[in-house]
This record gives C-alpha cells, structure tokens and sequence, in this order.
C-alpha cells in the first residue's frame, strides 16, 4: 500500500471516510474535496456506457452527449472464441468509458449460463468456466489500459434473474471451485481488476454482501485480491456484517444516501464502538489505490488517458468482432453464401429484421449512436439489382420489458416475476394476417431470409424467460415458410440457448446471433453473402429441449454438481441439438499429425509445463478462413467421478486455401487438475489423459493419450 494514501486516509474525520464507501449519488461517491480527492463516477457498462442520470432521481440528463458505440454482448463475445478480439472490445468499452469521464465501468459479466432461462445470459458469456476465464482476463486488460478500473460482474453465483434478491444458493463446494469461480479468479489474477461487484443472492443462507467466506475468505485471502469490493445496487442488507464480510463501498437505487447502511447508521456504530475503524481505513485505503491506479490522485494524473467515444476505430473493432461472433449452425447443400448475381427479389421476414435493441435490458441499455439492423445490413449489401421486401412475419404487442422506464431500475429489486411472454395473449386475428402476408412474400421472392428470436422482453436484467421455445410462434410461421421455401436462410438472435428443434431437421441453413452490437445486422448480411467466412462456435450447449438441460430448478439448488452444459450431456449421452464449440464454416478443415512432448521443466512444480502437444490445421476447402481448434482432457480412469471431457485450450487460426499451421497447446498440472475439498486447492492425480483436439467437443478429429507419473497438488488456480 503506498505511505501517501495511507497518511492521507490519517487525515480524514470518520464521515469523510465513510462518504468514500457509500453512494452519495446514483453513480458515485462523496470524495473528500477538503482533502482534494475526487469522487468515484462510475457507470453501467456491458454493452457500451449508459446514458447518466441524474444525482439523485432516475432521471436522464445530458442526452446530447450519451449517445455511444454498442458493444457486441458477452455471450457474441464468447463466441469469437478470440482472445486477442477480446482485448480489442476492451479496450474500445474502456476509451469509450474513459471518454465520458467514467472511472469504473461496471462490466464485464461472466456468471456461468447455468440454465438457457436466465435473462441476463446475453450479458455474461459461456457455460463453461475456462473460455470465460481466458477471454475475461484479456477483456479486462483492454478496458484497464485507458485508466478506468473495470468491474467485474456478479460475484458470485447470479445465475438467475427471477427471485434474484433472495434465491438462496446451496451448491457443493468441488462445484462451486470448478464451475462457478474459475473466471472470476482469472479476471483478478490473470486480468488484473480493479474492482468487483458482489451479487444479490445468497450464498448458504447469507446474503453475497454479508458473506466473509466469498469476499474475504476466498477473494482476498485466497485468491490476493487487492481491489475495491463494490456492491451490487441495493445489494446491501446490514450494515456491521456487510462492513465486515469484505465490501468496501456500498452502492443502491434509493436517494436517501445519508441513510445507506454504511452511512449515519456506520457512523453510528463506530461512535458506540460496535465496529473496529481500522477496517474502515483499509476500505479507504482501497478505494483511493483504485483512483490512483487509474491516475486520478496521486504523482501520474497529468499522463492519464482523456479517452473519446464514436470513433470510426472503434466502429471498425465492432465490426470485426460482429463478423467473429456470427456462428453457422446448418449449412445443408451449401445454401449458403447466397450468389447475389442470381437473385432478382429477396424476402426478409421477422420482426426481428428491424428491432432496435440497444435501448433495453435493464443495465445494459444505451443509446447506440446507430445501430445496424439485419434488414438494413441485408438491403446496403443487395444493391440496386435487387429488390428486398420486408414483413414482419409475426406479432409483438406493446407489453415489451419497461427497462427504459424512470422507476424500473428501483423497481426491478421487487421483481420476482419471470420475462413477458405473449404467446397465450397474442392478437390471434393479427398474427394470422402477417403469417399469411409472410408466406405470400416468400412464394413471390427469390430468395427468403428469415430474421428471428428473442427481444428485449426476453433478454433483459431483472427477469427470466419462462419458456425455452421461441415466443410469438415463430416455429408456426417457420415451418409454414419452410413448405413454400424450404432452401430459406433462418438466422436466430438470442442471448442464449432456445428451442430449435422443431425446424433444424429440415431448414437448410440456419444461422445464430447473440447480440452482435451495432454493426451486427452488416455483419450478418456479409457472411449471408460471402463477403465474410463465419468462424464463430457456440459457446453454450442447444438442448434439443429444456428437460434435457442438467440444471432445470431455478430454486436455488445446483443439485446438478459439475455437471452443467456439455460437461453433462458429453458425460451422460445425452445428444444436444447443437453442441458446445460446434460452427461451421464455408471451407473444411483436416486435423492431423497430432504429437505430445513431455517437458523437463525445473520450475515450481505446480506452475510447470508437463507437455506441449500439436497438430497440424489444414485448409483443404476453395476460401480463406479462420478455424478455432480446441483442447478437450479426458481422464481414462479418474479417482473421483470426472467430466468425460473439459475444455483445457483453445486456438483461432487464420489460413488461406492450402495453408498448413502447427498449433501448439502447452498443458501445465493445472490443465489435469480437480478441486479436492480436503487441501482446499486443486491437484491433478497421476495417472492417464486422453488429450482430444477438434473442431468442437463432439467432433475430435485426433486424439493422443498422455501420462502423468505423480499427482500434484497444492495447485492455487485451474485457469493457467
């Protein structure tokens, strides 16, 4: 800790010191203008930097300036599977922030899609805990570049936005080591944060912010986390626990901050000698390293970033992340690219083909300078040869999430309802017309490019879905569509996991979008037409239905175990519709040649690389294109119960036609390793691996086995 801050912290009277840990505004702190240090101005973050509220009132202001780039979502993010992509949107989310005079962005997201359900899957970014980890840490870095601390969110085990204030959280601790903290130990040790927010829940019958295992325990003891614990808005429920379980600055929707519990009621206890004050000087102490981390106080203000926003770099950074994160599902016949030479007319039907949906989703709203929509990227690249239409297809009442509302974020925090749903009440004599209206267009057209999915009533913060299958009948419409066009283009937007199935067996070619940001509809439009070859792989399993998911309850209970995504259904036989890592490409790609090279290494043992193991990537296919070779471990005769395969590693590689590249994993102990609950770390037992390298977890294309001649233990992460 720097003397300085230290000595300032000396100086300061006990109500300065508790205006630094609580809001004393909507989006930030008291500082302490006697001593000259600034308040903390922070803003919401997933998807770009919100527009500013007011002080005290949920009200906008300075809308003249708000206006932002929206970022593509953490799960498209996930599904460039680029870690390089990764810090490039960090770094663009951070000069934007930076540029508004942010100093702490709340983002990123990264709790596990425990469920397809949860409403604010869109926001965090995979199932599985090592490609959130790896991407995570190279996000943070770019964001923590422009001097603005990123905070990382939501620790831990939100996975659920219905009940979210009060779900209690029962989950065995082997579970909760390998699925659900690996990438937020990975964001504080390898990304380096700043800053992380405690959740809502309850964890084991306490609430995240009152929980000194979580914060203090294992954030800080454990894992060394030296940053500002910050709380989720509201998520403060005493003030003698939460102040000692490990937040340092407690945030929350009201306006009546001098009543915030680490307020009047602080000061309170400190003056009754309920507390001890020099855990109050710590949380100082943290707060104001943060603000000289990010060159706000201290000897290096004058170097600190100044930022800027809504520049064509970062609109370039957009698009290449857009075009990374298209994933092709099913591309039967080579349906796609379509020749734009051989077609006189095309028909877009959807809603979806022109739904905004930057405005929506609770804290992830923005205003998005533009914002691209798939009709719009469709018709710039057609051209004037030829002619594109438009209908909408299906029906959308006005009964849309109210995010954009003035009191939904306080009214958010008394939700314990599920996402809207009007497939029941939908405008039965309406919906009929526009399928109708729909299927006409598609007998008179060329070509028939179909653009659905979920809105902003369905991926949102504050609700969950309650159906897995897509809303407003839009199966119905696309098998009818599917009779009279059945070599039509389905591209489905969604922030997670949905129902398929009942049209993936006979379409042709489907195509999935996560909320690709503001330059998503371009990007969707240059891989229909072939401008752009897709790359991107699902990051999350498609059950073929919602009773096959391993996690079903939304009660509270991960009775599941480790046994979430494609580590239950690889591990139980149960055969998702599409499968994590799965995406195709429009070239083919051969694996081979696959070799393992034990390492003499003298470094500590638990740190050391055991084995590089390569293979030779081929592009055997007409086009260039980007393939993502994956590193799947397979225990063959595990001590405890295993996962029949985990995810281990992951490479994009770029090759033109013909082009060769030998890719090179290096598996350290870590690579091998379990969570053993008697030593409390995790260890990595003797014995042998299959190490299995594919295209996606369901389709190895080699395999090599390997063999550890002793266990390690003692091994403090499983992300190396």
């Amino acid at each position: 800790m720097n003397e300085d801050i230290k000595e300032l912290v000396k100086e300061m009277t006990i109500e300065e010191k508790t205006g630094l840990i609580h809001g004393a505004g909507l989006f930030r702190n008291s500082g302490v203008p006697r001593l000259n240090i600034p308040p903390v101005i922070m803003s919401d973050g997933p998807l770009g930097v919100r527009f500013d509220f007011k002080d005290n009132e949920w009200l906008r202001i300075n809308e003249e300036k708000c206006t932002v780039s929206w970022m593509i979502s953490g799960t498209a993010l996930a599904s460039t599977w680029n870690e390089e992509l990764a810090e490039k949107v960090g770094d663009t989310l951070g000069m934007e922030a930076r540029g508004r005079g942010k100093d702490i962005i709340l983002a990123p997201g990264i709790n596990i899609h425990r469920t397809p359900l949860c409403g604010r899957n869109f926001e965090y970014m995979s199932e599985d805990p090592y490609l959130c980890g790896k991407l995570v840490a190279r996000q943070i870095k770019g964001i923590q570049k422009n001097d603005v601390a990123a905070c990382v969110k939501h620790f831990a085990l939100n996975n659920q936005e219905t009940n979210r204030m009060e779900v209690n959280v029962e989950v065995d601790e082997r579970t909760l080591f390998e699925l659900y903290l690996p990438a937020f130990q990975a964001a504080t040790t390898h990304g380096g944060s700043y800053s992380i927010m405690c959740s809502y829940n309850r964890f084991r019958s306490d609430y995240v912010s009152d929980n000194s295992y979580l914060l203090t325990d294992i954030l800080r003891k454990k894992w060394g986390f030296d940053g500002v614990v910050i709380s989720d808005w509201g998520a403060v429920h005493s003030t003698k626990k939460s102040y000692e379980a490990g937040v340092d600055l407690e945030m929350s929707v009201t306006y009546d901050f001098d009543n915030y519990f680490f307020a009047n009621p602080l000061i309170n206890a400190i003056n009754n000698n309920e507390i001890d004050t020099d855990i109050l000087d710590e949380k100082c102490e943290r707060i104001l390293t943060l603000l000289e981390r990010i060159k706000k106080i201290g000897k290096n203000t004058a170097k600190r970033s100044r930022g800027a926003y809504n520049l064509n770099s970062s609109h370039n950074t957009l698009l290449c992340a857009a075009r990374e994160a298209v994933v092709l599902l099913k591309n039967d016949d080579k349906t796609l690219p379509i020749d734009i030479s051989k077609a006189r007319s095309i028909a877009v039907i959807g809603d979806a083909a022109t739904r905004k949906l930057s405005l929506g989703g609770g804290s992830s709203e923005i205003d998005a300078l533009f914002e691209i929509t798939p009709l719009m990227g469709i018709s710039m690249l057609a051209g004037g040869l030829t002619e594109v239409r438009y209908a909408p297809g299906y029906y959308v009442d006005n009964e849309e999430n109210t995010s954009g509302d003035v009191n939904w974020q306080a009214e958010s925090l008394d939700s314990t309802s599920a996402a809207y749903d009007n497939r029941s009440s939908e405008n039965a004599i309406k919906q009929h017309e526009l399928l109708n209206e729909a299927v006409q267009l598609a007998k008179e057209c060329d070509i028939v490019i179909y653009v659905g999915g979920l809105n902003r009533s369905h991926d949102t913060e504050g609700f969950d879905r309650t159906s897995y299958e897509l809303p407003y009948n839009q199966d119905v419409l696309i098998n009818e569509l599917l009779k009279v066009k059945p070599d039509m283009i389905i591209s489905i937007n969604s922030g997670s996991a949905i129902n398929l199935s009942s049209f993936a067996d006979s379409a042709k070619a489907i195509l999935w979008n996560s909320m690709n940001g503001m330059m998503g509809g371009l990007a969707l439009a240059e891989v229909i037409f072939g401008k752009t070859n897709p790359s991107g792989k699902l990051p999350v399993s498609f059950p073929s239905q919602y009773s096959d998911s391993p996690a079903v309850n939304m009660d509270g209970n991960y009775s599941e175990g480790i046994y979430v995504g494609y580590r239950y259904y690889e591990s139980k036989g149960v055969r998702p519709l599409y499968s994590f890592g799965h995406g195709l490409s429009y070239t083919e790609f051969s694996y081979s040649d696959i070799t393992a090279c034990a390492i003499e290494n003298e470094s500590a043992e638990n740190t050391c690389i055991l084995y590089n193991i390569s293979c030779i990537i081929k592009n055997t296919g007409k086009v260039s294109g980007k393939e993502t070779v994956q590193l799947y471990i397979s225990p063959e005769c595990p001590a405890i119960d295993r996962p029949r395969l985990e995810l281990k590693g992951f490479k994009k590689i770029h090759l033109e036609p013909e082009q060769e590249e030998k890719v090179t994993f290096e598996l350290a102990p870590a690579s091998f390793a379990y969570y053993d609950t008697e030593s409390g770390c995790y260890r990595a037992d003797k014995g042998n691996y299959t190490i299995n390298i594919g295209s996606a977890c369901d389709d190895i294309k080699c395999k090599i086995n390997v063999h550890l001649n002793k266990d390690y233990t003692g091994i403090t992460s499983l992300i190396d």
